[in-house]
């Protein structure tokens, strides 16, 4: 999170992940000036191919740089600077670098040990049921600390099913059973909500998955 603390624009921006946060502030950056280039095997891992390559074009039209490869090792330059080379043997350099490969749960510090909060062994995060308990009697927990699917709009929503049953109190389910909708806000966005055609046939509904295409757009439904 320090590249919103950056008092100066970077003249080189090397971006390493390609999920929502990397496509966000690699386009982000690149319409603000800055020479940037993206290193990750695949744009969006987790939507359809067809929504990957349709962000990767809208990306190069943006002048962002794209490296099909993942990030191997990385040496600081003399004088500053980076140079990070990439499983594919290329080499990018830049002036600065942002890691945006995902988030763990930072659990460490908060004294849960001490009053026997456990945690979960799945996400690393704290182990809540569905209602957001904890281990411990009267101790909640919500929101990326949980390890659960990282959506603000999600964290929001657990915070006000946790504030609820704490203090009405309620038993509201606070869990998701099924996947959040969620969006890249990128330009153009890119939404999905529910399972991708590749995660619905590896769950044995081959039989039963379609798929449908409907060109949207300015002056259409």
């Amino acid at each position: 999170e320090g590249i919103f603390s950056l008092d100066t624009l970077p003249e080189r921006l090397t971006v390493v992940g390609g999920g929502p946060v990397g496509c966000e502030l690699a386009q982000a950056f690149a319409r603000l000036g800055s020479s940037v280039t993206l290193v990750a095997p695949r744009l969006l891992p987790g939507h359809e191919p067809e929504a990957s390559d349709d962000l990767a074009a809208a990306l190069r039209a943006d002048g962002v740089a794209l490296v099909a490869a993942r990030a191997a090792a990385v040496e600081a330059r003399a004088g500053g600077g980076h140079a990070l080379t990439c499983s594919d043997g290329s080499v990018v350099e830049g002036t600065a670098l942002l890691s945006a490969v995902g988030r763990v749960p930072v659990t460490e510090g908060l004294g849960l040990s001490a009053l026997g909060v456990e945690l979960s062994a799945a996400t690393g995060g704290i182990a809540v049921d569905a209602k957001l308990r904890t281990t411990v009697k009267g101790v909640y927990a919500a929101g990326d600390c949980t390890g659960d699917q990282q959506y603000t709009h999600y964290a929001g929503f657990q915070g006000a099913i946790a504030a609820r049953n704490i203090l009405l109190p309620l038993s509201d389910q606070g869990v998701a059973t099924s996947r959040v909708p969620g969006c890249v806000f990128t330009s153009p966005e890119v939404a999905k909500v529910g399972l991708t055609e590749s995660e619905a046939r590896a769950e044995g509904k081959a039989g039963g998955v379609a798929v449908a295409y409907r060109r949207v757009g300015e002056g259409g439904p």
